[in-house]
């Protein structure tokens, strides 16, 4: 135990910030899930998703004023600098597909839209799952089997692009080639967002193991 920490009780803020923050991940993963399984409709929520962004924002905002401000945390200070951004992530870029999404006005919803947005989904699950373990900083090994899963789900996401883009360019509508081609990259920067919270959450983890 650190010196420290034997005089000032650790500020545990942080936890409580992060799980609001995995929690708003799911809640826009969820929304976007079910826009794409109710295409052409469902696009009016898309609000949903960029009022959850910002509310993200807000949240990060608070977490470094409270680093700002705190003289205890229960982990170091680079930790929570380190995935307060990363949590960002996932919420900015689950907005920007949102509206990609939304603004190019996909006639029909299909399969590749539908697995990678559950895959989304999952992923974002795992992250609220991921967080609640670590907060503990008690429980390493279910923290790893959270994160592998991240990163297992990404490895899927990685494998449903390669097989979306070569379906896609076998089609003749040159437009929507593109539309869905860049909105399949949207989504595969979200899981990439995803994955990137995986790894630093289980480094953080192994770190007060």
């Amino acid at each position: 135990m650190r010196i420290r920490d034997l005089i000032l009780p650790e500020d545990k803020v942080f936890f409580t910030l992060f799980l609001e923050m995995a929690e708003k991940i799911g809640e826009a993963a969820s929304t976007f899930n079910e826009i794409t399984h109710e295409l052409p409709g469902g696009t009016e929520k898309a609000h949903k998703v960029r009022q959850i962004e910002h509310h993200g924002d807000e949240i990060t905002r608070k977490i470094f004023e409270q680093l700002d401000e705190s003289l205890i945390t229960p982990l170091e200070p680079e930790e929570i600098a380190r995935l307060a951004p990363v949590l960002d992530d996932v919420l900015d870029r689950l907005d920007w597909v949102t509206h990609q999404l939304c603004n190019y006005e996909i006639p029909a919803t299909n399969d590749v839209l539908k697995e990678y947005s559950y895959l989304i989904l999952l992923a974002g699950t795992e992250i609220g799952h991921a967080t609640k373990s670590l907060s503990t900083l008690k429980n390493a090994e279910e923290v790893k089997t959270h994160t592998r899963e991240i990163s297992r789900l990404y490895n899927l996401s990685t494998e449903l692009l390669s097989r979306a883009i070569l379906e896609l360019f076998k089609t003749q509508d040159l437009l929507m080639i593109i539309k869905l081609k860049d909105i399949y990259e949207g989504m595969a920067k979200v899981m990439e967002k995803c994955n990137d919270v995986g790894h630093v959450i289980h480094d953080i983890a192994m770190a007060h193991a």
